[in-house]
């Protein structure tokens, strides 16, 4: 009995199964969209990996480095102003030293509106090298100039190491023309930012690294004093179009434990005075808030300067999304949500396979009538024998 190829169930089979093919792809295609900032951020990336290439090239690397940057330091020392055994505490300064950091900042730039040329100021800690070179990445990348004070103290696995603080690599990476920018002054750190968690020796080594530099030693007698001398040295605060803390500096962001839980990101000058926007935690707020408008932080902000709190950096990075940073397996450089937003379905994958299957079916459906066409004919000739 005669039957087309479109009748026939080995062609229909073929043609459902590659049916099948083609749906799978399509509803499993993806359209990746570049961020509109992605420019600004690969070039933030790449400064921030030629950084780490000169840190990381004669100094020892931990074992808790991840990506053997160089950045991570000992559990304790004698600069060491907070010694933890928290994994979430290391998982934070390990995020900071990822290339990607950089590209995160880029982000918090652009959230408040900083533009090419603008002047901002920086308090840094060595609590976290790898978010003061991001930070100072994103200033290169975006063309903005920072003026930085700094606080030698670290905690765990910060610039702890004696002969690798702060100080010393924020001169090296100048040294090496990386970065053009050095910190006016510093000052010790630690509790109320005059060590007072420090032994005596571990003073008198953070002095004598201050001491290396060309730069103001800031150890007035009391931390109110310190901040005072800190804003003195900032000069005019309405030249500054943003402030950046980084780290929990007291002078920073005030005296006591409220500081732990003041929120990281971009924080408006409009919010200044709202509690629950400032704090994590809803309790003894009242308290934290009054410390808080003693700090560097609250005088810019009522100055309508916006701070953005790079601190609580695990709590940040999950309140953008982007808590991938945080685990090393998927924290590719140049990958994820911080470049480009996916979405489901991609057109050129759709379009092909329309086509594929248009032409399938035509291709079938055209040798079909052919062979109709001719058993048609045969017929009629078979009729008149």
């Amino acid at each position: 009995m005669f039957r087309p190829q479109i009748q026939k169930t080995q062609v229909l089979v073929t043609m459902a199964l590659i049916s099948t093919c083609l749906l799978y792809f399509v509803s499993n295609s993806k359209t990746y969209i570049n961020n509109f900032n992605i420019d600004k951020k690969h070039l933030a990336v790449n400064i921030m990996k030629k950084s780490i290439d000169i840190i990381n090239y004669d100094n020892e690397i931990s074992p808790y480095d991840v990506y053997r940057t160089g950045l991570i330091g000992k559990k304790n020392s004698d600069i060491t102003t907070i010694q933890s055994t928290d994994d979430s505490f290391l998982e934070s300064k390990i995020a900071t030293t990822s290339p990607n950091f950089s590209a995160f900042v880029i982000d918090l730039f652009e959230e408040s509106n900083l533009q090419q040329g603008d002047t901002i100021a920086i308090t840094m800690t060595g609590s976290f090298p790898g978010a003061n070179i991001a930070v100072l990445s994103a200033c290169k990348a975006m063309e903005i100039y920072p003026i930085i004070i700094s606080s030698v103290g670290a905690s765990s696995w910060g610039a702890n190491n004696i002969n690798q603080s702060w100080l010393d690599i924020e001169n090296k990476l100048n040294e090496n023309n990386i970065f053009n920018y050095m910190s006016i002054a510093s000052s010790i750190g630690g509790e109320n930012d005059l060590g007072e968690n420090l032994t005596d020796k571990g003073i008198e080594i953070i002095e004598d690294i201050i001491g290396k530099y060309d730069i103001n030693f800031i150890n007035e007698v009391n931390l109110q004093k310190n901040i005072l001398k800190k804003i003195n040295l900032f000069g005019d605060l309405n030249k500054f179009a943003a402030f950046v803390n980084i780290g929990g500096n007291a002078s920073s962001l005030g005296q006591g434990k409220g500081k732990n839980y003041i929120r990281g990101g971009v924080i408006n000058p409009i919010l200044k005075d709202d509690i629950s926007e400032i704090f994590y935690l809803n309790e003894n707020n009242d308290n934290f808030l009054k410390e808080f408008k003693k700090s560097i932080s609250y005088n810019f902000l009522n100055n309508d300067i916006p701070l953005i709190n790079i601190k609580n950096i695990n709590l940040l990075l999950k309140d953008y999304g982007i808590e991938y940073l945080l685990n090393p397996d998927l924290n590719q450089i140049k990958k994820g949500k911080l470049y480009y937003d996916i979405e489901k379905f991609n057109l050129v994958t759709i379009w092909f396979a329309l086509i594929i299957s248009i032409l399938m079916s035509l291709s079938v459906g055209i040798y079909s009538h052919y062979e109709i066409r001719k058993k048609m004919k045969e017929d009629e000739i078979d009729s008149i024998i």
